[in-house]
């Protein structure tokens, strides 16, 4: 197992790589992704086949101080249940702190039991009891 950045040479391996069955990668869109300065990718890999990808974004805060937010975390079903989730997290986790963020959090659903204690096992702490995600689907105006 190897837990590494979503480099340029890997992009290819991602086309095999589904999150759901509405979800295809791109080369082209993948490429964009990661020459942003400030989104990163991070992958699972056995065999020269990725097993789980991550992937997520400095957040600059107005005091100057950078948090990370893990946007996603993907393992090919075949995978999970097996600690590829936790590498994952536990790599993203120490890359964060490689590139001066103070903080690393990522949103759930209570109802995820799997994931809630895959993000525990890596470390997570659930600190906001009482929050409240509201999302505006921006594609539904269009």
């Amino acid at each position: 197992m190897e837990y590494k950045l979503l480099e340029e040479q890997d992009l290819e391996l991602m086309l095999d790589f589904v999150d759901d069955e509405n979800t295809k990668y791109n080369v082209d869109v993948l490429k964009k992704f990661i020459d942003n300065k400030n989104d990163f990718g991070f992958i699972a890999k056995i065999n020269n086949k990725i097993v789980g990808f991550a992937f997520g974004y400095i957040l600059l805060k107005p005091d100057g101080r950078k948090v990370f937010y893990l946007d996603a975390i993907d393992v090919m079903p075949d995978f999970q249940g097996k600690g590829y989730g936790t590498g994952l997290i536990s790599f993203a986790r120490d890359y964060a702190k490689t590139i001066d963020c103070y903080e690393m959090f990522l949103i759930t659903n209570r109802s995820n039991i799997s994931a809630c204690k895959c993000y525990e096992k890596a470390g997570g702490i659930n600190d906001a009891d009482d929050e409240v995600v509201y999302v505006y689907d921006f594609r539904e105006e269009n």
